[in-house]
């Protein structure tokens, strides 16, 4: 009988690490705070890292309308509508408090940016509805080839964004992606390493290059993350609750209410507005890192039981 030695238990662990999207968000803030000189060295990589990060995570995504419309129609709109007209609208709502420049302007690409592909695992972890967030994030990326540049320009138009630029990157950023994802899902790969790469080269660039930039807009711009996130699904969790929704239903609409792919509008900001549009995307991190852990405790604890 095989019995694995220190150095092959130590891969093991290495690579358990390297799977693990907290440690790495951990890691890569550190580094990012610690080491911030390389950030610009890797901030020519945010773009191929985001575009190889998206085409694995929309690999579980079926993209198909007819899939969609042959499923829950009516649970996909409302999770489209909780994401993109409750969470967006509360994000542009609370950008408006801030100067104009680039701190607002990151908030408003985030509120333009399709839901977090990362609310297909959490529903899953969280006990809800898989099949009603999977459809549901099928349209929300169908939905966002339009929604995302046409926000974008909407509130930033006089800052000399040209609408034809915005319909390059969304292209680039979410419907090459989402092709490629469809090739990459018949593989026999584990899509958790490249995601977990890709995220680290995001994020670290992102508190790198604004490492000094943190600290002096915290006041400014952590309770808007922190009130777009817990703000916006707490409403959606106490609106399921007074409506008597189902439990795994209600699951799925509280991460589309609270939830961003703030890679996608960390790495958006950065190429429109400069790296300060990147710190908004850095501070929701966090927060949505936070409401994760409070509705892993709450639910079926205190809340939707």
């Amino acid at each position: 009988m095989h019995r694995p030695g220190a150095a092959e238990k130590a891969a093991r662990y290495a690579l358990r690490l390297l799977k693990s999207t907290s440690f790495i968000f951990i890691l890569s803030i550190f580094f990012g705070l610690a080491f911030p000189g390389t950030a610009k060295h890797t901030m020519p990589l945010i773009t191929p890292a985001l575009l190889i990060m998206m085409a694995f995570s929309l690999t579980e995504v079926r993209l198909d309308l007819k899939s969609i419309c042959g499923a829950t129609i009516r649970g996909s709109v409302l999770g489209l509508a909780l994401n993109y007209c409750l969470l967006s609208g509360l994000i542009l709502l609370l950008a408006w408090t801030l100067p104009e420049g680039a701190l607002r302007n990151g908030f408003i690409v985030m509120a333009a940016a399709p839901p977090a592909v990362a609310v297909l695992p959490m529903t899953k972890l969280l006990n809800g509805d898989v099949r009603l967030s999977l459809y549901a994030e099928s349209l929300s990326y169908l939905s966002s080839l339009v929604l995302m540049p046409a926000i974008i320009f909407v509130y930033t138009s006089q800052t000399g964004v040209r609408v034809g630029y915005l319909v390059q990157i969304s292209l680039l950023m979410i419907l090459l992606p989402a092709i490629a994802s469809r090739y990459l899902r018949r593989l026999p790969l584990d899509s958790l390493l490249p995601i977990n790469l890709g995220f680290f080269c995001v994020t670290y660039t992102v508190v790198g290059l604004n490492q000094g930039a943190l600290w002096a807009e915290i006041g400014s711009v952590a309770w808007i993350a922190l009130a777009r996130t817990f703000a916006a699904g707490l409403m959606v969790i106490a609106a399921s609750i007074a409506l008597g929704i189902r439990r795994e239903q209600a699951i799925s609409y509280t991460l589309f209410g609270s939830y961003k792919n703030l890679g996608l509008a960390a790495a958006v900001a950065l190429m429109l507005f400069g790296p300060e549009a990147g710190i908004p995307a850095a501070f929701c991190v966090l927060a949505e890192s936070g409401f994760f852990l409070f509705l892993s405790i709450a639910i079926g604890r205190v809340i939707l039981k």
